[in-house]
């Protein structure tokens, strides 16, 4: 797969043990993004899918409490896929399968209109000026991730990074085909010690919402 989008930096972590092994259980776990998720998961359901997971608990807490959703997760961070398929081992969650790609890439590859959910929570702010074009979040994002909505379908998003933030709003809230904003919490967010970092720093976390209309 081609690694196009100036967004994506393969970030690189000191992996446990366990994290280690786990990957040598990736292709149980592994699915194509060209490829259709019915037949991926053997079964006709809603399609949920987080971008950038980091060490995986949201979405390991979403599929645990929605058996009946087929849920899809994409990084590149080798640490944070060791983490997810552990949890998913340990809770037997079941209905999680993960894409080791750049998030723009797997976008452009999966069908239109296929997505329930998508989630992005606590992308990589590059808080620098000359790193900017790096965000994930822009208007380009947003229309290509509004194509693959269903009308109905939901992002959600979260951030701990004021002038991130206002990135967000300033680049989905024109976009014709979402109707949303910032919002409350979203109560299926677990709180990670990633958030909790945030926190005892003072960043104010926003959480955002958008609905694809049409």
């Amino acid at each position: 797969m081609i690694f196009s989008n100036p967004a994506f930096i393969r970030r690189r972590g000191r992996m446990t043990k366990a994290q280690l092994g786990a990957l040598g259980r990736l292709d149980q776990f592994l699915m194509d993004p060209a490829v259709d998720a019915k037949a991926v998961f053997n079964r006709r359901a809603p399609t949920a899918i987080e971008i950038g997971f980091g060490m995986g608990q949201a979405l390991v807490h979403f599929a645990g409490c929605h058996p009946e959703w087929n849920c899809i997760g994409v990084d590149v961070y080798r640490p944070g896929i060791g983490s997810l398929i552990l949890q998913c081992e340990a809770q037997n969650v079941g209905n999680v399968r993960i894409v080791e790609a750049d998030a723009v890439s797997v976008l452009e590859r999966l069908e239109d209109n296929s997505i329930e959910l998508m989630m992005v929570f606590f992308p990589d702010p590059w808080p620098k000026k000359r790193h900017h074009k790096r965000r994930l979040i822009t208007r380009t994002f947003g229309k290509l991730a509004t194509r693959k909505l269903k009308v109905g379908g939901l992002i959600r998003l979260a951030t701990d990074w004021v002038p991130y933030a206002e990135t967000i709003d300033e680049a989905l809230k024109d976009n014709p085909g979402l109707q949303g904003g910032v919002s409350e919490r979203w109560s299926f967010r677990p709180e990670t010690k990633f958030e909790e970092r945030a926190r005892r720093l003072r960043h104010h976390v926003q959480d955002f919402c958008y609905t694809k209309v049409g």
